[in-house]
């Protein structure tokens, strides 16, 4: 009995230099991707040819084009496309902090790069000159050349001096203001009754709606106490300058990733508008028998017709 036990957990020399080999194959095939990643250049991020601009106007093509080359830096008046081999990659002016994943795309970025910028921002992740792109893993050197021409970011985003606000001195009015939209953790931190873990959830929550559009919505965070929001409420505003969903472009998925719409409201208007055709305006929501008015008034901050 013991013999047979031996010789069932015996495996030759052959049967081990076997086991190890597919052991590597299999290490191989699942560090395959990222090793590719790692050594071969993205084949569809090249750098400009002038042939390959597209423009109605040829003084700006000219001008563009080789103010790219001498200096890599230009004054854009109108968008241009430039073509690839994998399709039309459209240039713009944009800014980091606040275009969605379409844009992105559009700007000829990876989806997996995409996705790591929008996890970036969502854990209270800032962009705040064309530089810290580079915090950004999955940008080619090539690809970074291409935008960074384009990247415009908006200096008053964050105030320069933080006000500091305690119980003690706190007698119902706050000598400055926060805009609630373009505060970080560090601010936000600032305020009584608020600290890491809850300034978190509200920088993520404030990312997933595209800013606030009144103090209000503070409300919805989870964790906030009712009595601190009272506190705070007249140290904070806000400028309506909420992320724009344009409504007749909008994927189901990105639509329903909103906290305001969800997947019953985000697949009721994908299918209203694969019925009836694009929006011609904003009000032609309500024609939807699930959005009331109340609802509406809502969600027509974060909602464009192009």
């Amino acid at each position: 009995m013991q013999k047979k036990e031996h010789h069932l957990f015996y495996f030759s020399r052959k049967e081990k230099n076997g086991i190890i080999l597919i052991l590597l194959i299999n290490l191989l095939i699942y560090f395959l991707p990222d090793l590719a990643d790692y050594f071969l250049p993205e084949k569809n991020e090249q750098k400009f040819n002038t042939d390959q601009f597209i423009t109605t106007d040829s003084n700006i093509n000219q001008a563009a084009s080789s103010a790219y080359f001498k200096n890599k830096q230009f004054e854009q008046s109108q968008d241009y496309i430039t073509t690839k081999k994998n399709g039309l990659v459209q240039y713009f002016e944009f800014d980091p902090n606040r275009i969605n994943k379409e844009e992105w795309l559009k700007l000829g970025v990876k989806e997996k790069t995409v996705s790591t910028i929008q996890h970036y921002l969502s854990k209270g992740g800032h962009f705040n000159n064309p530089e810290d792109l580079k915090k950004i893993w999955g940008f080619t050197e090539n690809k970074l050349d291409e935008l960074m021409p384009f990247v415009k970011i908006k200096n008053d985003q964050v105030p320069k001096e933080y006000p500091r606000f305690s119980n003690s001195n706190y007698k119902g009015e706050a000598k400055k203001i926060i805009n609630l939209n373009f505060a970080d953790s560090a601010l936000l931190e600032s305020l009584p009754g608020i600290g890491p873990a809850l300034s978190r959830r509200i920088i993520v929550y404030k990312n997933k709606l595209g800013g606030f559009y009144e103090v209000n919505q503070l409300k919805e965070v989870w964790g906030l106490q009712d009595s601190v929001y009272q506190k705070i409420e007249k140290m904070l505003n806000v400028s309506d300058e909420t992320k724009k969903i344009d409504i007749n472009s909008v994927s189901f998925e990105e639509l329903k990733s909103h906290p305001y719409f969800g997947y019953k409201l985000a697949n009721t208007i994908i299918n209203y508008r694969n019925q009836h055709g694009s929006f011609k305006c904003l009000d032609d929501i309500q024609k939807i028998n699930l959005i009331d008015l109340k609802t509406f008034n809502v969600i027509v901050h974060y909602l464009i017709v192009k």
